[in-house]
């Protein structure tokens, strides 16, 4: 059976040649009802596009870099996902690389992928290679993911949702348990998004009253790893006068508190509460449910994906920033305290 070609596509769907590669592309709008059924006749006729042939045509190679700091997260499992179901709608592929935060493999991995020819990168940075990095976006299109880069040569897309706003928010809600000596667990200060969580938990503190400074008792700094949340509840919980509640401010990290938590016997509530920033994928099956800060991985995955993909056709748009403001979800992780503590 020959080949099906794009002009018998178009012949079988009602449209022009044009109307189908546009389809094919994602060069330009089609209506979604003109879109779907020329969708249906390239599925039901199984039509393959030539990669190469497209590579040559529009100087381009129809794949995406996707660089994010912990493939083991299910956050990024998630963004990563549906970033490249949409992808692929377009008929793109997308290469996903890991950097376990590590500055070295995430410069190796940017080195890698400018010399593939990937037509854009979709980025978590490690917050090391910033002057490298904007310089790379002089030329290729780049959509930061949650943390920013502090150069002003940086040219491209920044997408998060409000890191301050969820960290006042994990205040708030212990403080309407009526806890009062809160405790917690940072993640990287240097990053955007260690830096603005942690500044949304002070002012917030101190709406209520109370001072978090260097020398606050229940503060332990980290870093975005499930080892530093395991040590950071140790410190926490083995001074003389614990704290009453722990804010940690990622899902990775809170894996590791609630390793602590179960290695000491110490129940969550019962013993301490608990508020997380950042879902723990399937916590809905836990006998523990964290009460958390919602990040919304499927916005932020498809509109990483819709913006890497504009950016590839418009690479001279402005710097943009997209920030969603975050939700807290209840689950069963925090005790309402008879007496304020």
């Amino acid at each position: 059976m020959a080949a099906m070609t794009i002009k018998e596509i178009a012949r079988l769907a009602g449209v022009s040649i044009a109307t189908v590669s546009r389809v094919i592309n994602g060069t330009s709008y089609v209506s979604p009802d003109i879109e779907s059924r020329v969708r249906k006749v390239i599925e039901d006729s199984q039509y393959v596009p030539n990669s190469v042939a497209r590579s040559l045509r529009f100087d381009n190679t129809w794949t995406v870099g996707s660089i994010i700091s912990d493939i083991a997260n299910s956050y990024f499992n998630i963004i990563a996902k549906v970033s490249l179901d949409l992808l692929r709608e377009r008929n793109y592929s997308m290469i996903i690389c890991s950097t376990e935060e590590d500055a070295d493999r995430e410069l190796n991995y940017l080195r890698f992928l400018d010399g593939r020819k990937v037509d854009g990168i979709m980025l978590n940075s490690t917050g090391k290679n910033d002057d490298y990095i904007a310089l790379l976006s002089q030329r290729m299109p780049i959509v930061l993911l949650n943390r920013r880069i502090r150069h002003a040569g940086f040219r491209g897309d920044f997408i998060d949702s409000s890191n301050h706003e969820g960290g006042s928010l994990m205040v708030d809600h212990l403080f309407r348990h009526g806890h009062r000596r809160i405790g917690v667990i940072n993640g990287d200060l240097g990053l955007s998004t260690g830096q603005e969580r942690f500044e949304g938990f002070v002012e917030a503190m101190a709406r209520h009253g109370l001072s978090v400074g260097s020398d606050y008792p229940f503060r332990f700094d980290g870093k975005f790893h499930m080892d530093e949340g395991f040590e950071g509840a140790r410190v926490l919980c083995e001074k003389s006068r614990p704290p009453t509640a722990i804010a940690v401010m990622n899902n990775a990290m809170a894996i590791g508190a609630m390793k602590y938590f179960k290695a000491r016997h110490i129940r969550v509530p019962e013993d301490i509460s608990l508020v997380v920033y950042g879902d723990i994928f399937n916590s809905d099956i836990l006998y523990v449910e964290p009460d958390h800060v919602t990040l919304n991985p499927y916005v932020i995955g498809r509109k990483a994906a819709e913006s890497i993909l504009e950016r590839i056709r418009q690479p001279d748009l402005p710097n943009r920033e997209v920030i969603y403001s975050p939700t807290l979800s209840q689950g069963n992780s925090v005790a309402t305290l008879s007496q304020q503590e």
